[in-house]
This record gives C-alpha cells, sequence and structure tokens, in this order.
C-alpha cells in the first residue's frame, strides 16, 4: 500500500479580516484596526499554492465559502434580519 500527501487551502474571500482576533498574538493585535485587503490575501494565497505545486506537491483548492450562513445561524438560534 502506497500513499501521498496533499495539501489544501481554502482561498479568502471578501470577508477575509483576521487581525484582532488572536489574542495574545502581536502581529494580530498590531493589526487589530487595520483595513483589510481581501484581493491581495486571495492573490497571496494563490501564489503561495502555485509555489507548492510547482515543486511538485499535489495542492488542492478550495473555494471560499459564502458568509455569513444565515441558515446556520438561525439553527442556533439567530432571529435578526440582517
Amino acid at each position: 500500500m502506497s500513499g501521498f500527501e496533499a495539501n489544501f487551502d481554502g482561498l479568502v474571500g471578501p470577508t477575509h479580516h483576521y487581525a484582532g482576533l488572536s489574542v495574545g498574538n502581536e502581529a494580530s493585535q498590531n493589526n487589530r484596526d487595520g483595513l483589510s485587503n481581501p484581493k491581495k490575501a486571495a492573490l497571496q494565497g494563490l501564489y503561495k499554492m502555485k509555489a507548492l505545486a510547482d515543486r511538485g506537491f499535489v495542492q488542492g483548492i478550495l473555494p471560499p465559502q459564502p458568509r455569513p450562513n444565515l441558515r446556520l445561524l438561525r439553527e442556533v438560534g439567530f432571529q435578526g434580519q440582517r
């Protein structure tokens, strides 16, 4: 039996902004009030994925997920309109 390793990366979507979410992480905290640039983040992700594929790694790309997932939010009690 043989196998191989595959790398899967998610492509960031238009709601991309992680700054300030990681308490104790200096980079996250330093950027918490900054503006996000989802297009730049998506291009950086694609560059990284291509770099791995060019080096022979099996690379998969996961598309951005629709946000917010209102069905899921309603299932856990959200009752708002937006």
